[in-house]
């Protein structure tokens, strides 16, 4: 039993930054592999409608010839993920590349099939990949292997697209396809790290000594979409140890040190609640990432949420089910409805969580001392140095940390909020959480918004609402649930924006502290 490394970096670790690699930084990770001395390396995806500069998304394979010629005594790889790009353009193989990679999914495999043969019949050794394992019972799982075994890829693989194969499913696959799979075949294993159990599974495949030759796939730092892969570092240095192998893994902690430090800060990948609750239920990873993205659930909540996904829907991420779902669990009531505040004929001051708050208090509090008739409202916490007559939450999480230090007279909260003491101000959420295109917008601004402008008011001065900075401070307290991740706050700054401009029509809004929205 041979066993080899694939590294998969440059097109797993694309989900992290949109494929977006500079050349120089390509050409740095394929130097730094071939050093290495792994056994293949995948050089990135052939997709329709790409350029290939400073990218690893291919349109045809001979544009990679100019970072295929860089590497020696390696397997080089492309995958094509079934759609994604015209078979009909692959040529006979010119030996830029040695092989293909064909990810499919349940459903299109008799597709897969006759796109097999094509790949192989022009010279590629085929990798034949079906995404989900999980999602094939025994016997479709054994029905498989039989087409497998008439195609004789290069290579069959076992794919734990949800990172959620214990070691005993793990096993029983192993079991399947030591005893069904042809001998001459390698057996390949693609992991991702929901529940930290690639290197595990990794090891066990290790140890098996089975009749086939394996290929595990790995990346650098693990860098991958959500939890992220096997790392090459580790699976490298475990292989040295175990099997006598001589791969030179310290290239890669250079890479790690000069390129990929970084983009960890920013785009964050690895172990989260998301990734295991979604590993956990067996179901696609976005469910859970979307859930927990809207900020507005303890982790109980998600988990309850996601128990509602018929099976049938599990695999393939579905927006408008989560959306849907997302939806009937926020409009459900969880405290009486009680709208009896009268905040009309007030100068209305809004105090967002932004760190300006903290910064301009003594400014803010001379503007709300210089008003006839203030009414001052903080939304989704208690500023330290500023009095408030109200306090606004939209959001469990942030009511469930400042409850107890807040009368509950001044409190206002929405019907989707599970009150810890007896609350007399409860919105309604449905009346002020959706905007004119229907969609449901939680975000605490265009709840208060929406009241202020339900109530006649139209004037309204607002402080800390900064807009979200990256590697900034944004929050005028100790917040530990922080986000960092670039899309997710760019995100939130364009959904802030579009609200502020649409409320602009029907109120007048003063910011009295620095913004990114002015």
């Amino acid at each position: 039993m041979n066993i080899s490394i694939l590294d998969c970096t440059l097109r797993d670790g694309g989900y992290m930054n949109n494929w977006n690699f500079k050349s120089e930084h390509i050409i740095k990770i394929l130097k730094s592999l071939n050093s290495v001395k792994v056994d293949i390396i995948e050089l990135g995806y052939l997709k329709n409608n790409s350029t290939g500069q400073n990218s690893t998304l291919f349109p045809n394979i001979d544009v990679l010839k100019q970072y295929s010629t860089l590497l020696n005594n390696v397997k080089k790889v492309a995958m094509i993920n079934l759609g994604d790009w015209d078979i009909r353009g692959l040529e006979q193989n010119n030996k830029l590349i040695d092989g293909i990679r064909l990810a499919f999914h349940k459903k299109d495999l008799n597709i897969a099939i006759e796109q097999a043969k094509i790949i192989k019949n022009l010279g590629y050794e085929l990798y034949f990949q079906p995404m989900v394992s999980k999602a094939y019972s025994d016997i479709e799982f054994l029905k498989m292997i039989e087409l497998v075994n008439d195609l004789n890829p290069y290579a069959f693989y076992i794919v734990d697209s949800f990172g959620s194969m214990s070691l005993k499913e793990f096993s029983h696959y192993l079991d399947i396809c030591e005893n069904n799979l042809k001998p001459s075949i390698k057996l390949g294993y693609h992991s991702h790290n929901n529940m930290q159990l690639a290197f595990c599974n990794a090891i066990k495949m290790c140890q098996s000594n089975l009749c086939h030759d394996i290929i595990l796939d790995s990346s650098i730092y693990g860098i991958g979409r959500g939890a992220g892969n096997l790392n090459t570092e580790l699976i490298a240095n475990f292989l040295n140890k175990e099997y006598n192998k001589t791969y030179n893994y310290f290239y890669i902690l250079e890479v790690i040190d000069e390129l990929l430090e970084s983009l960890m800060k920013t785009k964050g990948w690895g172990f989260s609640p998301a990734q295991f609750l979604s590993a956990s239920l067996d179901c696609h990873p976005n469910y859970a990432a979307y859930l927990i993205g809207q900020n507005n659930y303890h982790l109980t909540k998600v988990f309850t949420v996601l128990q509602q996904i018929p099976k049938d829907k599990k695999i393939n991420f579905d927006k408008n089910l989560i959306t849907k779902l997302y939806t009937d669990s926020i409009l459900e009531q969880k405290t009486k409805i009680n709208e009896s505040i009268n905040i009309k004929d007030k100068e209305i001051f809004i105090i967002a969580s932004g760190y300006s708050v903290a910064e301009y208090k003594d400014m803010i509090n001379n503007q709300i001392k210089a008003s006839k008739n203030p009414c001052v409202i903080a939304l989704n916490h208690k500023p330290n140095d500023i009095i408030c007559d109200y306090y606004l939450f939209s959001n469990q999480k942030r009511y469930d940390a400042f409850a107890a230090l807040i009368s509950p007279k001044q409190t206002i909260i929405t019907s989707n909020v599970e009150a810890q003491n007896d609350i007399k101000n409860v919105l309604d959420i449905s009346s002020y959480a959706f905007v004119s295109s229907g969609e449901l917008i939680t975000n605490i601004i265009n709840i208060a918004l929406r009241w202020l402008i339900a109530n006649g008011i139209k004037f309204v001065n607002i402080a800390g609402l900064d807009g979200y900075k990256i590697n900034g401070n944004n929050y005028s307290y100790d917040e530990n649930d922080v986000v960092i991740d670039f899309n997710t706050l760019k995100s939130h700054n364009e959904t802030i924006e579009k609200l502020i401009n649409d409320a602009k029509n029907h109120i007048n809004i003063k910011f009295i502290t620095p913004t990114m929205f002015n």
